[in-house]
């Protein structure tokens, strides 16, 4: 999964996944349809990573190609010990921390603002990168599903620590233990989704909400992001004072002067 040294994006094309910048946000499409997205593939993995490591824009906007987001771990190759699950116990664990896990990390610790638009199933470690977004919009075909426990397995990305940390300990537990499907309706009530819009419109209103957030001061936007992601784990005082420094740096910041003098010019018209 890693790539070869001097390699970068620019010089690499993208077989799994594709890329599109534009004005302040960037659309990141996983483009496997044909195993519905899978993410256990190296290259798939690589190319994902690559874009949340090094974010090409403020905003990133994650879809999927074809009539799912992502259909999680690749069963075929769990069933054949192939790829990530070949080996022993111990390079299976191996394998886990150095691809799927990784995408995790990476998810967590972009410092874009993350959005999944998802246009389909989002399934296993797919469910569990929909769930690492900051902001999750859905068209009414999504639908998702923690299957580790039907496969005999547990979240080994991660994904019961995400999970809980969306919809609460209780409706979590049930979720990853039944290995139920959730529907694109009962995702926004369980705050998976923030809302559902028509499959013809969903890249349409995931760029509209990209655009809004990349016209403001993008310092601003990733302080705030910081702060959001700090505040789960850590206490009012520690949150206190990481706040206070990352508002000093706010205020030193020439983007804060220009922010002012347009919100008191808006006021005046």
């Amino acid at each position: 999964m890693t790539p070869a040294e001097g390699d970068t994006d620019s010089e690499r094309d993208r077989s799994h996944t594709s890329l599109d910048v534009q004005d302040g946000f960037a659309v990141l499409t996983l483009n496997r349809p044909e195993v519905r997205n899978a993410l256990t593939d190296p290259e798939m993995l690589w190319e994902i990573v690559d874009v949340f490591d090094h974010p090409p824009a403020p905003v990133l906007v994650v879809t999927g190609a074809g009539s799912a987001f992502s259909a999680g771990g690749n069963v075929k190759e769990m069933a054949a010990g192939a790829g990530m699950f070949a080996g022993t116990v111990g390079e299976v664990a191996e394998n886990y921390r150095s691809t799927i896990q990784r995408l995790t990390r990476a998810v967590a610790h972009t410092e874009a603002v993350t959005i999944a638009a998802v246009n389909g199933p989002a399934v296993g470690a797919g469910f569990d990168l929909v769930l690492g977004c900051d902001l999750r919009l859905g068209s009414p075909a999504a639908w998702f599903a923690h299957t580790f426990v039907d496969l005999g397995i547990i979240p080994g990305d991660g994904g019961a620590w995400l999970l809980p940390r969306v919809v609460g300990w209780q409706a979590a537990t049930e979720i990853a233990l039944t290995a139920r499907r959730v529907s694109a309706d009962e995702g926004v009530a369980l705050d998976i989704l923030l809302r559902v819009v028509e499959a013809d419109q969903l890249l349409e209103e995931a760029a509209r909400l990209a655009g809004e957030i990349a016209s403001k001061p993008r310092h601003s936007v990733r302080y705030t992001k910081r702060l959001l992601r700090h505040s789960r784990s850590m206490d009012l005082d520690g949150f206190l004072e990481f706040s206070a420094a990352l508002q000093a740096l706010s205020h030193a910041d020439p983007e804060h002067d220009r922010a002012v003098t347009n919100y008191l010019e808006r006021w005046k018209s």
